[in-house]
């Protein structure tokens, strides 16, 4: 009797610790699990970022692009064309006007202007 009931106390305590050791493999798998979805998320991430600067890499390897910035740093122009090179104080603006001249009428801004 007192052997029967040693042998299932053994086996209680064998099974608990199945218990508690299967449920920790279970938790880390669950860990595993949410490591590699947040893994994939990333990858998702940088897979789209490495696209975008594909395209990015695609247009500045363009001969829009070049040309682009052959006019507008080098200031060259295609064979036939003008280049013409305002000096900066001609693009003069409403901003520069004196804050009373700006609520007035376009005519009135003019007369100022060059009177």
């Amino acid at each position: 009797m007192i052997r029967n009931r040693l042998v299932k106390v053994i086996i209680v305590i064998i099974g608990i610790g199945l218990i508690i050791s299967l449920s920790r493999n279970i938790y880390r798998l669950i860990k595993a699990g949410d490591q590699v979805r947040s893994a994939q998320e990333y990858l998702e991430e940088l897979e789209k970022e490495h696209q975008a600067l594909l395209e990015k890499k695609g247009y500045y390897q363009s001969e829009e692009f070049v040309e682009q910035e052959a006019r507008n740093r080098l200031n060259l122009g295609k064979e036939g064309e003008t280049v013409v090179i305002l000096p900066p104080n001609v693009g003069q603006n409403e901003t520069n006007l004196p804050e009373k001249a700006l609520g007035l009428p376009n005519w009135q801004k003019w007369l100022r202007l060059f009177f």
